[in-house]
């Protein structure tokens, strides 16, 4: 019995059905039976597994691999082997199935069963070898670059991110010149004050306001309004 190929190569990627096919060639001048044999008979199947081979006859074993869970690792060396058996069929033998001829020989004549050895190679496909890695994969045409955020956080536009920042630089100026200027506003105030006082004392009109304002039936002068904003305002800015 003639088998090729002596090994049978598979070519990823290896999560799918691959099929290859052993070709049996008889070229002896009587019958034979074979019967095929893996040492991973979960992950391969074969058809048929086992059947006859007429005189000068060529078959065709389909050997399908049944799919990986997953690709296997660059440097992944397979070791899975065939072994496929033949026998010469006998003519007292012509009338068995295949299946008991060869519990028939395997009972008495195991010395006549030959044995061919297939090796299994997994040809892993060059990109493959090389994993792609953040700065080897190729982005989209058009694609635009973000730094990823933690938590969820929401990326700042670069104007806002940078009126903010100066703002945050500015902050520290702004507090220590309205520390430094608090006591030229609070003596602003005092004088302000004190003209408020005088303004009463020297106006009729003023003089009656806080009446007016007790009663309800007068509103606040003019200028004493204008004065009571000025230092309202004066006050909010220093303190708020």
């Amino acid at each position: 019995m003639e088998i090729s190929p002596s090994v049978l190569e598979f070519s990823g990627p290896f999560m799918r059905t691959i099929t290859r096919t052993l070709q049996l060639h008889n070229k002896t001048p009587e019958p034979m039976a074979y019967k095929v044999k893996t040492t991973a008979p979960k992950l391969y199947c074969v058809r048929p597994n086992a059947s006859r081979v007429n005189p000068g006859e060529t078959i065709d074993v389909q050997i399908i691999l049944q799919g990986l869970k997953q690709e296997p690792a660059p440097d992944y060396k397979c070791k899975d082997k065939f072994l496929v058996q033949s026998v010469p069929i006998a003519p007292e033998q012509e009338t068995l199935s295949v299946g008991d001829l060869w519990s028939a020989v395997e009972k008495s004549s195991k010395e006549k069963i030959s044995d061919y050895k297939i090796r299994v190679h997994y040809q892993i496909p060059q990109s493959q070898s090389e994993p792609l890695t953040p700065t080897a994969a190729a982005a989209p045409a058009g694609a635009a670059f973000a730094t990823p955020t933690s938590n969820g956080t929401k990326s700042v536009p670069g104007s806002v991110e940078k009126t903010l920042t100066e703002s945050l630089e500015n902050a520290p100026t702004v507090v220590s010149s309205s520390s430094e200027g608090t006591e030229k506003l609070q003596e602003t105030i005092k004088k302000l004050e004190s003209e408020l006082e005088k303004a009463k004392e020297a106006s009729p009109t003023l003089s009656g306001t806080t009446t007016a304002v007790r009663s309800g039936n007068q509103g606040v002068p003019i200028p004493m309004a204008a004065l009571l904003c000025l230092i309202a305002f004066l006050l909010a800015w220093l303190f708020f």
